[in-house]
């Protein structure tokens, strides 16, 4: 982001309609000038209201007044830097309250025409800063729709981090006010690493470790199930079909938080919980327009297209067209991916906001890749990384829709009513093929061809309501949020085997060619499959004395879950295998928290956190068995968080202790059967298993014109059941950066940066074959290791930038994913590069 006094930062509420989204597409297609449009009078301009707006930072300030009050606001960022507001409480008009909110800066507000109001210097003595202005450099204007600022949007910001989040409460929270570890990708960082979907986004978060190429997320050790978006009901990740492949081009901001989740996200493991957050309307006209191309034949574009859609700005939209195809450093492989975004806002009152919109996208992959098998005594083959074994014949297709609706109403006393809806529909259809079995040494024999057909698809539904505010008590100012959701899953597949599968022998070093008929049908169908969930949850925040913030909470939850098999014969016809409903009573979840303010930048922080996950699938004796009790999941979490650089830089200490109880352990009493779809015997729920670290993060602005996200985590996995490593992929060590800096004077139209992913060793456990044949443990090793990447931009003029990223810079060989001797071993891709052009108009 340029830092200069001439940026003009027009601060508009929130005005949204509905629409339909060709409409909006052809609306605002049209939208080719570039000025912003004030509003007409504005009610709010003229009519008093409630207001619970916190002393802090003059901007946070006004950036929450003007989304609160529907009004336009123009000032610099120079004018209000280093300048501190004393808040505003109860009801006032937009004078009244300006005035308030101003008070002791030396600031005054001018109206310019009704609704619209711009700052000036007051004929007083204005008040004392807390740092020195940062130098200006002399770069483009850039227009920036502050309106949107207090509640964490990051696009066009600059920055690597955000002043607010909702992931923690569903409320708009400075970091500082969270007593967990929260990190943001902001949409800055996304562009200049070039992270186009969601697995790329968070293999640049701290602490989080992507264990395959799509949808294996881990923190602490543990899978993340639950992602939400826009902070609603969460989807459920890892299992019922459900791949995410979110396109980043449609988002915000990626937002992790580490730690049990059971207050937002119900039932899964105490690892974190993700939000994604979707890109909305801004008040201006605004078209973007991206073209790329790179390594591997490799080209994309996008094209973003806002603004308003009414002359008084009432209405807004938004559409996104995304489309990427290319090859693959794998042989053979190759994708193409078109999607489209549309989203419409309207003001239904001066209070009253409704968002509704859409996605769709496919994905069609062309060749199959399963990674590499192993010889038997566990060596790798030491083939190419462009290795893939798979058949002309092999194709993935992917489909994605998503509908999504919010509305939103702000009451007189500054209470805030959310309703949030989603559905998401996914199908799946694939004819997939590898090469497994593990090598023999001396003669190269043991893997086959196995390869077959599938069909799945995936229903999601979503809804949240929530009610939050503000009240008095004791002369003091609490704050109140209560809600529930409800989440519904409902998915299918079904799958046949090609004739010949697992039979037909080949050679890893010379591949053969293999070509089964594909006219095959369906042998066996799972679903319906999928689970229900309904809970309410509430959060106290109280603020005993200006530095205590006390937080206290609960989640009730009720958990269903259904799963049928069936047998098929080639007319299609069903026979039942195993139908397993299952029912989970109503369970509580309670959080808490302390916050001390340490300072006017720095406090300390401690909390506790629970969740649940039912083990349905893992029953206890005697056979057929009936399902253990849930698995319980505590996360402990104490450290140090502190806003620096007037909020522009986030910095978090924390220490954390994870324990997970009552996981299945095997009865030695009874002959253990293993059958992962319709249920394993026998268990007893005595496993506990404890992950224990510290993380350091750091994201924000360091410097004028430097912006850097860099976080450590150390973390170190137990299961005590056999006092060996839980979590043998999550490393130890591991450190993630992400920088870009704007080199300053005369070259100030270059910026440089890139990120880098350093981690120590990690390794699966598998059995390799001895030199005397026999099946010994082995653990399969990927050595600590450094991957680089780099940045350079150049920006041509106001509207244009050209920019670099390169990959792998120091071309690294190593496993992004380890598997066994069987198969499932994969390169990482080697060093490649991407050319993007970017314009803003």
């Amino acid at each position: 982001m340029a830092h200069s006094t001439e940026h003009r930062f027009p601060l508009h509420a929130q005005a949204r309609a509905c629409r339909s989204l060709v409409l909006a597409l052809a609306c605002i297609g049209a939208a080719t000038h570039l000025h912003a449009q004030a509003p007409g009078a504005s009610p709010a301009a003229e009519a008093a209201r409630g207001y619970g707006i916190p002393a802090g930072p003059l901007e946070d300030a006004l950036n929450r007044f003007g989304r609160d009050s529907g009004l336009l606001l123009s000032f610099t960022q120079d004018q209000v830097k280093g300048l501190r507001s004393p808040g505003l409480q109860g009801r006032h008009t937009a004078r009244s309250g300006l005035d308030a909110l101003l008070q002791g800066t030396g600031l005054q507000a001018v109206e310019q025409a009704p609704g619209s109001y711009v700052l000036r210097a007051a004929p007083a003595v204005p008040a004392v800063r807390t740092t020195a202005p940062a130098a200006a450099a002399t770069l483009a204007e850039v227009r920036v729709q502050a309106r949107r600022a207090g509640d964490g949007t990051t696009e066009d910001s600059g920055s690597y981090t955000s002043r607010v989040t909702s992931i923690a409460s569903k409320t708009d929270q400075a970091f500082r006010e969270i007593p967990q570890s929260v990190s943001v990708v902001t949409r800055q960082q996304l562009d200049d690493q070039r992270a186009t979907d969601v697995t790329e986004a968070l293999k640049l978060t701290p602490g989080i470790v992507v264990a395959n190429t799509v949808g294996d997320f881990y923190a602490r050790g543990f899978q993340i199930t639950s992602m939400q978006v826009d902070g609603g009901a969460p989807l459920a990740l890892g299992a019922y079909t459900y791949s995410p492949q979110q396109n980043m081009a449609f988002y915000d901001r990626v937002e992790v938080m580490r730690g049990a989740s059971g207050l937002l996200g119900g039932v899964g493991d105490p690892g974190g919980i993700i939000n994604i957050v979707r890109k909305k309307p801004l008040a201006q006209r605004q078209i973007r327009a991206e073209l790329s191309a790179g390594s591997w034949s490799r080209r994309g574009v996008e094209l973003d297209v806002t603004g308003p859609l009414a002359e008084d700005g009432g209405v807004r939209g938004r559409a996104v067209l995304s489309y990427q195809k290319g090859d693959s450093y794998m042989d053979w492989r190759s994708s193409e991916k078109p999607m489209l975004y549309g989203v419409l806002e309207a003001d239904l009152t001066p209070d009253t906001l409704l968002t509704v919109g859409g996605s769709y996208g496919k994905q069609h992959e062309n060749g199959d890749y399963a990674g590499l098998p192993r010889y038997t005594d566990g060596r790798s083959l030491g083939l190419p990384r462009s290795t893939n074994f798979t058949q002309p014949w092999a194709y993935y297709d992917y489909e994605t829709k998503e509908f999504f609706a919010q509305l939103e109403h702000r009451f007189s006393n500054g209470w805030k009513a959310k309703l949030n809806a989603s559905r998401v529909e996914t199908e799946l259809d694939r004819n997939w093929v590898y090469m497994g079995g593990a090598i023999h040494p001396q003669t190269l024999a043991g893997a086959v061809w196995r390869g077959g057909h599938i069909q799945s698809g995936n229903t999601q539904e979503m809804v949240d309501l929530s009610l939050s505010g503000t009240f008095g008590l004791m002369g003091r100012t609490h704050e109140l949020l209560v809600g529930a959701d409800w989440q519904r899953v409902d998915s299918f597949w079904q799958t046949g085997n090609f004739p010949g599968s697992g039979t037909v022998a080949s050679n890893p070093f010379a591949p053969s060619v293999w070509t089964p008929s594909t006219d095959t049908y369906f042998n066996t169908r799972y679903g319906p499959w999928g689970q229900k969930q309904v809970g309410g949850y509430g959060v106290l925040r109280l603020h005993p004395t200006d530095r205590l913030h006390v937080i206290v909470g609960a989640r009730a939850s009720r958990y269903e879950f259904e799963q049928a098999i069936w047998s098929m014969d080639a007319n299609g016809n069903r026979t039942p295998w195993s139908d397993t409903p299952f029912k989970e009573p109503t369970k509580v979840t309670p959080y808490g928290g302390v916050i001390y303010d340490l300072g006017s930048q720095w406090s300390a922080y401690a909390s506790y956190a629970s969740i649940f996950n039912p083990q349905a699938l893992n029953m206890s004796g005697p056979p057929p068995g009936t399902p253990l009790p849930p698995v319980k999941g505590a996360s402990y979490e104490a450290g140090l968080k502190g806003e620096l650089m007037d909020g522009r830089l986030n910095a978090t200490f924390s220490v954390f202790n994870v324990e997970r109880t009552g996981s299945a352990a095997v009865d030695p009493r009874y002959e253990t059967t293993n059958n992962r779809w319709s249920g394993n015997c026998c268990y007893i729920a005595q496993g506990k298993v404890t992950s224990r670290g510290f993380d350091m993060e750091l994201g924000g602005e360091v410097r004028p014109g430097w912006q850097l996200a860099a976080g450590y985590t150390f973390n170190n996995t137990r299961d005590r059941s056999t006092e060996k490593t839980y979590s043998s992929i999550t490393p130890r060590h591991l450190l993630k950066l992400s920088t870009a800096y704007t080199l300053p004077g005369a070259l100030s139209q270059w910026r440089v940066g890139g990120s880098a992913h350093i981690q120590s060793t990690h390794y699966v456990s598998g059995t390799a074959l001895s030199a005397a044949g026999t099946s010994v443990p082995f653990d399969f090793t990927q050595g600590g290791h450094a991957l680089w990447s780099a940045m350079v931009q150049y920006r041509i003029d106001p509207r244009w930038t050209l920019t670099l990223n390169v990959y792998n810079l120091f071309d690294k060989t190593y496993y992004q994913t380890l598997g066994s001797t069987f198969s499932n071993n994969l390169y990482g891709a080697p060093r490649n590069a991407m050319l993007t052009l970017r314009g803003a108009f």
